[in-house]
């Protein structure tokens, strides 16, 4: 994957969280993994598809889902993942995705993104070389996976 592409996905996520009012967005860990694995408690995943194929997901562990999903829904108290919730976080994932393939068209990579799906279990996703950066937050930790065949 190339690094202008990343960092575009990057920038995306950072922006987009900031306008939700989610602050101190400090990136801690970068791992490189064979393939998309996802093991924290919850994940929401994009599927992007056209010149680009592969996943967008950010995954958290649930204080952090709630936290996210109470900004999401306009400071509504969220006690547990509901479908609501669920759908909140989809929508972060699919602002997040489709801010970053209008970047991506930028650079002539024209692609399009499927409905976000929500998981709370582990799963392998793909099997694309993913890129996992872990961000700590004012509301907790958030893993950014980029799993794209650029």
């Amino acid at each position: 994957m190339d690094v202008k592409y990343i960092n575009a996905i990057l920038e995306t996520f950072s922006v987009t969280l900031e306008q939700f009012g989610v602050h101190n967005i400090k990136r801690c860990n970068i791992q490189k993994k064979n393939k998309m694995y996802l093991n924290l408690d919850l994940s929401t995943i994009v599927c992007f598809q056209g010149a680009v194929q592969g996943d967008i997901a950010l995954s958290m562990p649930l204080d952090t889902a709630k936290k996210l999903a109470s900004i999401m829904m306009m400071g509504m108290s969220v006690a547990s993942i509901d479908d609501m919730a669920k759908s909140a976080l989809g929508e972060l994932s699919s602002m997040i995705a489709g801010s970053s393939a209008t970047k991506l068209s930028s650079f002539g990579l024209l692609t399009k993104i499927n409905p976000p799906n929500v998981i709370l279990e582990n799963a392998e996703i793909n099997s694309f070389e993913t890129i996992a950066i872990e961000y700590e937050t004012d509301i907790g930790k958030i893993e950014l996976n980029i799993g794209l065949n650029l």
